[in-house]
C-alpha cells in the first residue's frame, strides 16, 4: 500500500471541489486547513479556493509520509472541464512538492481526443506535467453517460418521451469520437432511411463511403464500424443470403444524429 486514493467521477454534475478540499483536510490532516481564514475580498472568487487548495497541499506534504493519490474518471467531465475547477487541480498537486516529489498526484482519464488542446491553458498544463499513455478499455461507455447530467431541457423531455437519455448519451459520444466516425455513421443513417430503415449491405456502404470521399480502405472502414458498435450505436448481422449488413436502432435519435455538427 503506497499510499490513500480517492475516486471521484468527473461526470458529476454536483461535484464541489472546495467540499472535497475539506475532506482531505479533515481526513488527512485532522483539519488544520479548514480553519484557516481565506481573504473573501479577493477580486477573482476562485483565487479563495486556489488558494485553499495551495494551503492543503502544503501542509499534507509536511504532515504526511506517503502519497495520496486522486483518481478521475473524466477529468473533462461537466463536472470539472471549468477553467475553475482545473486551476485549483492543478494547484493542489503542484503545490505538494516534498524532496522533489509531489505527495498529492493525479491520475486521470479523458473522453474527448481533443481534451488536451481544449482543456488546459499551456501554464497549466505545463503544472500539471502529465505522463501521458493510451490505455483504451474497448468497453462502451454509452451506459456511463446515459446516467451522466441532463439539461433543464433533457430532463422536460424524459417526461414526455422516456427515451432522450440514450439520445443525449450518443451524441456525447460522438462529440468524443474522430470527426470520420461521424460522416460514417451519419452515411449509414442517410442510407438507412432512404431504404425505409431496411438493412444496410456493408457493400453498399463501402462504395457510399468511396464517392463521398470518406475514405477508400477496407481496414479504416472496419476499424470505424468496430468502435461503433463497441459504443453500442451500430449494429450488424447477416441477410437471408449470408451478406453483412448494418443498421443503427431506430430508438436512437437518428435526425439529431445526421444533423450533429461537432462544436468548434
Amino acid at each position: 500500500n503506497e499510499g490513500a486514493v480517492l475516486n471521484i467521477n468527473g461526470y458529476d454534475e454536483d461535484i464541489d471541489l472546495n467540499r472535497l478540499f475539506d475532506c482531505i483536510d479533515q481526513i488527512f490532516l485532522d483539519g488544520s486547513v479548514s480553519v484557516t481564514t481565506i481573504d473573501n475580498s479577493l477580486r477573482d472568487p476562485s483565487d479563495g479556493l486556489i488558494t485553499k487548495a495551495v494551503s492543503i497541499a502544503k501542509k499534507f506534504a509536511s504532515m504526511r509520509s506517503r502519497p495520496l493519490f486522486i483518481l478521475i474518471h473524466t477529468i473533462d467531465g461537466v463536472g470539472l472541464s471549468d477553467d475553475f475547477s482545473q486551476r485549483s487541480l492543478q494547484a493542489l498537486t503542484k503545490s505538494s512538492e516534498k524532496e522533489s516529489c509531489r505527495m498529492i498526484r493525479l491520475a486521470a482519464s479523458v473522453d474527448n481526443i481533443n481534451a488536451a488542446m481544449t482543456l488546459w491553458s499551456p501554464q497549466v498544463e505545463h503544472n500539471f506535467d502529465w505522463a501521458w499513455k493510451l490505455i483504451n478499455t474497448y468497453r462502451p461507455f454509452l451506459n456511463e453517460l446515459q446516467d451522466g447530467p441532463q439539461t433543464t431541457i433533457a430532463k422536460k423531455k424524459q417526461k414526455i418521451t422516456g427515451t432522450h437519455k440514450t439520445g443525449v448519451a450518443v451524441l456525447q459520444v460522438l462529440s468524443s469520437l474522430a470527426p470520420r466516425h461521424t460522416e460514417v455513421l451519419q452515411l449509414l443513417v442517410d442510407i438507412q432511411q432512404a431504404n425505409a430503415n431496411n438493412l444496410t449491405p456493408y457493400a453498399d456502404l463501402k462504395q457510399a463511403c468511396v464517392q463521398k470521399l470518406i475514405t477508400t480502405s477496407d481496414t479504416l472502414l472496419r476499424n470505424i464500424l468496430n468502435e461503433l458498435s463497441d459504443h453500442n450505436i451500430i449494429y450488424s448481422e447477416k441477410d437471408e443470403d449470408g451478406n453483412e449488413c448494418l443498421y443503427v436502432p431506430s430508438q436512437l435519435p437518428l435526425n439529431d444524429i445526421v444533423n450533429f455538427k461537432r462544436s468548434t
